[in-house]
C-alpha cells in the first residue's frame, strides 16, 4: 500500500509497472467477516506496535473508512476500537493534556459542555433511526473556592449517569481474533468521541485531508461517496480544529454541489454531503463559513450562477447543523437568544434582501433560497426584529412570485400587442409561502383580532354592508376571510406593507406578487393607495416592456 518515493525500481524506468492497494481492497472486502477482522487487525497495530507512530499516519484513513461500512455493527465496533485507540493516547500524552482537562477546556460549539452533536455513525446524520445516543461528562473546569459539593465533581468523558452506555452489542465468537481485544465492549448507545480520540484524529488529518478535496469533484460516484465518508468521519472527531482547512474544504464543496456529481442525483452521496455540511456548521464559528459563502449571496459576486447556488445550498446546511447545536443545549437556557448566530443572522437577512438572485430565480435558485430561509425562520422568529420580519416578508414575497409573459417584438406594421396570458396560478410554491407567512405574522396574529367570516353571497349586492362596516385596530376596513382570503395574514400586511413596497424597485414581477398577496384593506388604504398608484403608473409607463404594459 506504501511505498518510500525515493526507492525506484530500475524496472519502473524501461515498463510499466502496477501497484496494488491491498489495505484498500480488504477495507473493502465483500465478506463481512474479513473486513471485521481487518479493522480489528489495523487496532491491533495502533495499539501494540512498539513504533507505530511512523505507520500511523497511512494506517488510520483506513481504521476511519470503517466506521462506515455498510454493516452496522462493523461500523459500531470500528468506534470502540478508536475510542481504545484514543485512550491509550491519553496515557502516552498524559502531559500533554493534563492542562485541558484540568483546566476544563472546550470549544465554543458545545456551549459551556451543554450542546451535544450526535455521532454520524456510517456518514448519516445522528447515525440513522437504529443508533442511539448518550451524553457523557462535560470538561469542567476547577473549583478553587470549593464551591461544588463533593458528589457534583466527575471525570471527564464519563457517561451522563455513570458508564451506561446501553445495550452491549456481542462480538461473534471466532477462533482467530486478537487475543487483547477479545474483551472489547460494543455497545449501541454512541457519546462523543473522548478527548483522546479526538486529539489523535485530528493530529493525523493534516496528512490526508488536502488530497480527499480532490477526489470530492471526481466524476466517479464511488470516489465521490468514499472521499465524503472520510470527509464526514474526520470532521466527527476534529469538530473546530477543521476550521485550518476551511477555504479548500468550501471550494471543494462549491464544485461538488454544482457539477457532475451533484448532477447525476445519487442521493447516499447528496445524503453523505449533506451531513458533512451540517456538521461544518455545528461545528465552526458561523462568522468563519459566513465570511467565507457570504459573497455569493450579493450582486457583486463574479461567480456563476451554478456556483453561486451551490453556496447557498451549503449555507443553509450549515445554517440547519448550527442551529441543530442551539437547540441541543441542556438545559434550555432561554438567555442565548439567537446563541453563536446573533452577529450572523442579520447579515443574511439584510444581504438576501438586496441579493439579485431574488429577481426571475431558476427552480434550482429558488429551491435553494427557500432552504435558506427555512433554515433559520421558525427556529429564531421570537428572536427577530420587525424591521427583519419586513425584510424576510419581501423576500418571502419574492421568491413566490412568478416571472412574467414572454415579451413580444414589437415590429413596424404589427397590429397591436396582445396581453400576455396569464396562469390561474399565480404564485409560484405557495405551500412554502403559506408556511413563511404563517410564521412571520405568528405574534401578530395573537395581538390583532380578524372578524369572523361573514356570509357571502354573490347573488346579493346588499351583503356588502354587512362586512363592511368592520374597523380595525388602526381605522382600516377588514374584509373578511370568506370575501377575502388574504386577510388571515392581514396585521402582518398592514404593519410591514409600505417597507415592502419601498423596495419593490423595478421589477415588476415582485410588485405583482405584492399586490396579489396583499389584503384589499391595506391597498386601498389612504396611507397606501398613492404608493400602490404611483408604482402602476411607472410600470405602464414607456420605459417599461409591451408585456409588462
Amino acid at each position: 500500500a506504501w511505498q518510500d518515493p525515493n526507492k525506484v525500481p530500475i524496472k519502473a524506468f524501461f515498463e510499466p509497472t502496477m501497484k496494488i492497494n491491498y489495505m484498500s481492497t480488504l477495507s473493502f472486502d465483500r465478506h463481512p467477516a474479513v473486513r471485521r477482522f481487518w479493522f480489528e487487525t489495523l487496532a491491533y497495530w495502533l495499539l501494540r506496535i512498539p513504533d507505530k507512530v511512523d505507520h500511523e499516519p497511512y494506517i488510520f484513513p483506513y481504521l476511519l473508512s470503517g466506521l462506515c461500512d455498510e454493516n452496522e455493527e462493523i461500523a459500531l465496533e470500528v468506534f470502540w476500537l478508536i475510542e481504545r485507540c484514543g485512550e491509550l493516547y491519553e496515557t502516552e500524552k498524559e502531559e500533554d493534556l493534563r492542562k485541558t482537562k484540568q483546566y476544563g477546556f472546550d470549544y465554543g460549539w458545545t456551549y459551556g459542555g451543554r450542546a451535544f452533536v450526535p455521532f454520524p455513525l456510517q456518514a448519516m446524520w445522528a447515525g440513522g433511526k437504529a443508533v442511539k445516543h448518550v451524553r457523557r461528562t462535560a470538561a469542567m473546569g476547577p473549583d478553587f473556592m470549593g464551591e461544588k459539593d463533593l458528589r457534583e465533581h466527575a471525570i471527564r468523558d464519563a457517561g451522563s449517569s455513570g458508564p451506561d452506555f446501553g445495550e452491549e452489542a456481542p462480538l461473534p465468537p471466532r477462533d482467530y481474533s486478537w487475543p487483547e481485544l477479545r474483551n472489547l465492549a460494543v455497545f449501541r448507545h454512541l457519546p462523543r468521541p473522548r478527548l483522546g480520540s479526538r486529539c489523535l484524529v485530528r493530529t493525523h488529518t493534516r496528512r490526508y485531508i488536502k488530497a480527499t478535496f480532490n477526489d470530492v469533484v471526481d466524476f466517479r460516484d464511488c470516489t465521490a461517496l468514499n472521499a465524503g465518508r472520510l470527509l464526514c468521519m474526520s470532521l466527527a472527531y476534529t469538530e473546530e480544529g477543521v476550521t485550518e482547512w476551511l477555504q479548500p474544504m468550501v471550494a471543494a464543496l462549491c464544485k461538488f454541489y454544482s457539477g457532475r456529481a451533484w448532477a447525476a442525483g445519487d442521493q447516499q452521496v447528496m445524503r453523505t454531503y449533506d451531513t458533512v455540511c451540517k456538521l461544518l456548521g455545528a461545528y465552526l464559528d458561523p462568522t468563519s463559513y459566513w465570511e467565507q459563502l457570504k459573497d455569493s449571496i450579493g450582486a457583486e459576486s463574479p461567480l456563476d450562477l451554478d456556483q453561486r447556488v451551490a453556496n447557498v445550498r451549503i449555507l443553509a446546511l450549515c445554517i440547519e447543523g448550527s442551529m441543530d447545536a442551539l437547540r441541543s443545549v441542556d438545559p434550555v437556557d432561554p438567555s442565548l437568544g439567537m446563541g453563536r448566530l446573533e452577529p450572523v443572522i442579520p447579515e443574511v437577512i439584510a444581504t438576501m434582501h438586496r441579493s439579485d438572485l431574488l429577481l426571475s430565480p431558476s427552480p434550482e435558485c429558488r429551491a435553494a433560497l427557500w432552504a435558506l430561509l427555512f433554515a433559520f425562520l421558525e427556529p429564531l422568529r421570537a428572536h427577530l426584529s420587525f424591521s427583519q420580519v419586513s425584510q424576510l416578508l419581501f423576500i418571502s414575497l419574492a421568491l413566490a412570485a412568478k416571472s412574467p409573459g414572454d415579451a413580444v417584438a414589437e415590429l413596424a406594421g404589427a397590429g397591436p400587442v396582445e396581453a400576455p396570458k396569464l396562469d390561474e396560478e399565480e404564485i409560484a410554491d405557495r405551500g412554502n409561502l403559506e408556511r413563511a407567512l404563517s410564521c412571520l405574522g405568528a405574534d401578530l396574529q395573537q395581538n390583532c383580532s380578524v372578524p369572523k367570516p361573514a356570509a357571502f353571497s354573490l347573488d346579493s349586492l346588499d351583503d356588502d354592508d354587512d362586512f363592511g362596516d368592520g374597523v380595525g385596530d388602526q381605522g382600516d376596513a377588514l374584509l373578511p376571510v370568506a370575501v377575502d382570503p388574504r386577510a388571515t395574514h392581514l396585521p402582518l400586511f398592514r404593519r410591514a406593507f409600505p417597507e415592502v413596497l419601498a423596495h419593490v424597485d423595478d421589477s415588476f414581477q415582485v410588485f405583482r406578487s405584492v399586490v396579489y398577496l396583499t389584503p384589499l384593506s391595506v391597498l386601498t388604504a389612504d396611507d397606501h393607495s398613492d404608493s400602490v398608484i404611483e408604482k402602476l403608473s411607472f410600470f405602464c409607463g414607456g420605459s417599461s416592456s409591451s408585456s409588462t404594459r
